[in-house]
Parts: C-alpha cells; sequence; structure tokens
C-alpha cells in the first residue's frame, strides 16, 4: 500500500511534524552548544587578551563534535537511518549527561541555579538561559525522533538525497 506524499510513510516526498520538529529542534541544540562557547571564550579573550594552547585544543574539540553533530541533524533530515540512532547516543545521551550531570552536581552541593547552569562571571545568566535551551531542545527532539511518524518516515525508506 501506498501511502499519499504528504504522510509520514516510506514513500512521502516531506518528512512528517516530528521530523520537522526533531531536525529543528536538533539543529537549536547544536545552535546552543555553539553560543555557549562563544560566551564562554569571548569573556576570556577579553581579559587575557590571547588564547593559549589549552584554550584551542577546547575549541578543536568542540569544532569537532559541533560539526559531527551538524552532519547527524543533516543525515537525519535526510533519512540516513544512522544519524536517529547517532543523534540519539551522541546528543541524547553522551551530550545531555555531560551538560545535567554537574549541573545537578553543583546544585547538590548547594549551588544556586544560575552558578549550577552557569559558566560563572558576568555572562553566567545569559549562558544558563542558552543552557536551559540547549537541554530543552534534546530532551523534545529526542522524544520526536522516536514518535511514531517519524519511525513510519525511516521504515524501509531510502535515504533522500
Amino acid at each position: 500500500m501506498q501511502t499519499s506524499p504528504i504522510s509520514a510513510g516510506p514513500t512521502a516526498t516531506r518528512p512528517p511534524a516530528a521530523v520537522r520538529t526533531a531536525t529543528g529542534l536538533s539543529a537549536v541544540a547544536v545552535g546552543s552548544g555553539v553560543l555557549e562557547t562563544l560566551l564562554v571564550v569571548v569573556p576570556l579573550l577579553a581579559t587575557t587578551g590571547g588564547m593559549d594552547g589549552g584554550l584551542w585544543a577546547n575549541l578543536g574539540l568542540r569544532a569537532i563534535v559541533y560539526g559531527v553533530a551538524a552532519l547527524l541533524v543533516v543525515g537525519y533530515r535526510r533519512r540516513r537511518k544512522y544519524s536517529r540512532a547517532g543523534l540519539a547516543v551522541l546528543l541524547s545521551g553522551v551530550g545531555l549527561a555531560s551538560m545535567v550531570v554537574p549541573a545537578v552536581s553543583a546544585l547538590a552541593a548547594g549551588a544556586d541555579l544560575v552558578d549550577a547552569l552557569g559558566s560563572g562571571g558576568a555572562l553566567a545568566p545569559a549562558f544558563a538561559i542558552v543552557r536551559v535551551t540547549h537541554v530543552a531542545a534534546v530532551v523534545v527532539a529526542t522524544v520526536a525522533m522516536f514518535l511514531p511518524g517519524a519511525s513510519r518516515w525511516y521504515r524501509g525508506a531510502p535515504p533522500v538525497p
């Protein structure tokens, strides 16, 4: 049985709402990670006037992580089945844990919410807002990736070029 072009089935030409939501929110999560990096690095540069080897290494690692995440988001939208698993494991598993565990530990140690979520300094409140946005985007995108409409979109379907 063939489905109509606007449905969520394997022959659909337009992704269902769940896939569009997951794609958009995954992109928001990647963008939030980049913005978090800038909120930490820019004040550092302003106060120290330069970058040392450790900062360059950290930026290089983040560039690789966000680059891979962006490629997975594009792959997800193009029906690359490995991308859904990659996003679920790397962004929803490892990435989410790397954001939530330190914040929960800081809260348990008595830190206030902005300090637990923030990076310290004058931009801590902005960082905390971006971090909450980042975490929420990852959680909702992960749920959307595994909704029935998204699963039908991937079931037996060839990748979209």
